[in-house]
């Protein structure tokens, strides 16, 4: 009989999607939660607001900061291939994703 069917490309991302969770825990556990209620966005908003004379929402703010973030860690690429960036890299994707979502899914309920 033959076993389950493997697939090499999950099996690689599934290693690394743990690792990425587990060092995402182990630097979250350090610091404090700045995407909450609270969330730490005043500089971010006073340069939108500055720009573009717009008053925009938390989560707004989230998804720009998120993405300057992502391409700020994407860019520490062009000195070579480092394993601690790539694996930085997937949480703030993944919160971007979220982020999104609930935009998109909030503003679509208004």
């Amino acid at each position: 009989m033959v076993g389950p069917m493997t697939n090499t490309f999950i099996d690689r991302a599934s290693t690394t999607l743990k690792e990425a969770a587990k060092t995402m825990h182990e630097r979250g556990s350090q610091y404090a939660d700045t995407w909450g209620d609270d969330a730490c966005l005043h500089l971010t908003k006073a340069i939108v607001k500055k720009y573009t004379k717009q008053e925009l929402s938390n989560e707004q703010l989230k998804a720009i900061s998120l993405a300057a973030f992502i391409d700020q860690k994407y860019s520490r690429f062009a000195g070579g291939y480092k394993q601690d960036t790539a694996i930085d890299l997937i949480p703030y994707i993944g919160a971007l994703v979220e982020t999104m979502n609930q935009w998109d899914n909030n503003s679509t309920n208004v």
